[in-house]
């Protein structure tokens, strides 16, 4: 598996979080727990992202 693929798969987990989190999907008792996980759902959806750009970088490196 390649960087781009592993940051692709972060993102795509961070998304499927963050619609949980709005759609109430998740059973919980309080509002904060929700906003608790669509900000865990954004980490991880940024960290993904970040993950390509440095994977998209180091294969553009490795062509020349």
């Amino acid at each position: 598996m390649s960087i781009v693929t592993a940051g692709l798969l972060i993102s795509f987990s961070g998304i499927i979080v963050v619609c949980l989190g709005l759609f109430d999907v998740i059973p919980n008792s309080n509002q904060t727990l929700n906003y608790i996980f669509i900000g865990l759902g954004w980490v991880f959806i940024l960290i993904g992202i970040v993950i390509r750009i440095v994977g998209m970088k180091l294969e553009k490196k490795y062509q020349k």
